[in-house]
């Protein structure tokens, strides 16, 4: 991490900007141990680390910044910021008033995103490669890394049209891996997945000490 900084700050030293003064966002679940280990790496690296602040907070406090405008100075306004990442799930409810911004909780999951979609989709396709050829995709690291690629570009595709197609040339004993993936296909294969994202998005909201059906009409209508 402070290399990655030190490169990072190369970066901005090459655009002519040198303040050594950083406010670094963390995920919310980040022990004392890790946010100190980060706030060494920032010293290692040279920088003097006002503050560390959770990503989702700074997320809230963007939002409360830009839509200040719209916010009543006495009405609350509450909101659900959901960030499901490629490795981690975070979902914060905040409420806003003009020129107040209150956190009030923060849930996360910090082994559920869509790398495990991609790889719940892998293992269905590495076990039907090989029954057809024989040969299993599943315990070659390249084969997984070349799986792994197509399968996101298929994944993002499935986000807009019914069905993707998904070709590998050459994947494994000069075999091909070609097929296509249709999005119902792939959401039951992902449906533990998504029962586990909902129950984290229910007790967040149930520990946040509002109404579900509530807070989900607020979400849904406002925003």
């Amino acid at each position: 991490m402070a290399f990655f900084l030190t490169r990072l700050q190369k970066f901005y030293e090459n655009a002519e900007i040198t303040c050594r003064d950083v406010v670094l966002s963390v995920p919310s679940y980040l022990s004392n141990v890790e946010r100190q280990a980060l706030l060494d790496a920032a010293d290692i690296a040279g920088l003097r680390c006002l503050r560390l602040i959770n990503e989702s907070t700074a997320i809230a406090l963007q939002y409360g910044f830009f839509r200040k405008k719209d916010l009543d100075a006495k009405e609350e306004r509450r909101v659900a910021f959901i960030d499901l990442g490629n490795s981690k799930t975070t979902i914060t409810i905040a409420s806003f008033v003009q020129g107040k911004t209150k956190i009030i909780i923060h849930k996360s999951d910090r082994n559920l995103g869509a790398r495990d979609f991609d790889w719940a989709l892998l293992e269905k396709l590495g076990g039907d490669f090989a029954a057809k050829f024989g040969a299993d995709p599943r315990k070659n690291p390249r084969c997984i890394v070349r799986m792994l690629e197509g399968i996101e570009k298929t994944r993002k595709m499935l986000s807009s049209v019914p069905d993707a197609p998904l070709n590998i040339d050459y994947l494994l004993e000069e075999e091909d891996l070609n097929c296509l993936v249709k999005r119902d296909e792939f959401e039951q294969l992902i449906d533990p997945l998504l029962r586990r994202f909902t129950d984290l998005v229910k007790q967040t909201i149930t520990d946040s000490g509002k109404s579900f059906f509530r807070m989900l009409v607020s979400c849904r209508a406002k925003h």
